[in-house]
């Protein structure tokens, strides 16, 4: 099965953002050659009018302010599959952001504060709509859970898939927007676990997609580089990516 490249919306005051490093305070609109508007709606419809299925959207209020933006998750999702982070706090906000059509919900390990949630997510929802984000700065587990922040990551990986994880987004916020490449040894230590993984952070080009699929990667998180049209939505394209 080919890789899949899948565009990456962080949102911000209710527009598209351009992250970098995770210096959230910094994060400004994002100006694309792909579309005028920092609309998350207008930004879709383009993504999906290139042939992409579908998107990682990052709702950077809810993450920090709680509250998710349901209005804005079912325009969305009403137009592509889309999988939300949105810093998950509750039992009831997972059922509410599922039922206004989000395809799969993200539990980041930054906000989560005891695998509790974790545990009753996965048995409430499944684990087909429930993905986990092992979020990293420089290798470092960044979580708030005792039972996580003291981990390696392949340690917190293999205690998540225990839990009944099957799907992993790893993600090291030091590469994000950073044009670094992506951390292939990484990947390399995460591969020693069974689940299926998705990478993000780094990417520049087509060759560090190639890299990742030989290293046994499903799916690649971008946004600078398509932003910035370093990555060519045709070559994507040719290539099976999208």
């Amino acid at each position: 099965m080919d890789l899949k490249v899948i565009p990456v919306l962080d949102i911000k005051n209710g527009l598209v953002v351009l992250a970098k490093m995770g210096l959230r305070d910094a994060y400004k609109p994002v100006r694309s050659w792909l579309c005028p508007f920092s609309s998350p709606v207008a930004m879709v419809e383009v993504l999906k009018s290139l042939g992409f299925k579908e998107v990682y959207v990052a709702d950077l209020d809810a993450i920090t302010y709680g509250t998710p933006d349901l209005a804005l998750y079912r325009a969305l999702a009403s137009r592509i599959e889309v999988m939300v982070d949105p810093g998950l706090r509750s039992l009831e906000d997972a059922s509410r952001i599922l039922e206004v059509g989000v395809h799969k919900l993200i539990l980041a390990t930054e906000t989560l504060s005891c695998l509790t949630l974790a545990e009753k997510v996965l048995e409430t929802f499944g684990p087909g709509r429930a993905i986990l984000s092992l979020d990293l700065r420089n290798r470092k587990v960044l979580s708030k859970a005792a039972e996580l922040r003291d981990l390696d990551p392949l340690s917190c990986l293999r205690k998540m898939v225990k839990l009944g994880f099957k799907e992993v987004i790893a993600i090291d916020l030091a590469r994000v927007g950073s044009f670094a490449g992506p951390d292939l040894e990484l990947v390399r230590i995460l591969k020693k676990v069974p689940v299926k993984l998705i990478t993000g952070g780094g990417v520049r080009s087509l060759k560090d997609l190639k890299l990742l699929e030989q290293e046994g990667v499903e799916a690649v998180l971008v946004a600078s580089a398509l932003h910035r049209s370093t990555l060519s939505v045709d070559e994507l394209s040719r290539m099976g990516f999208l």
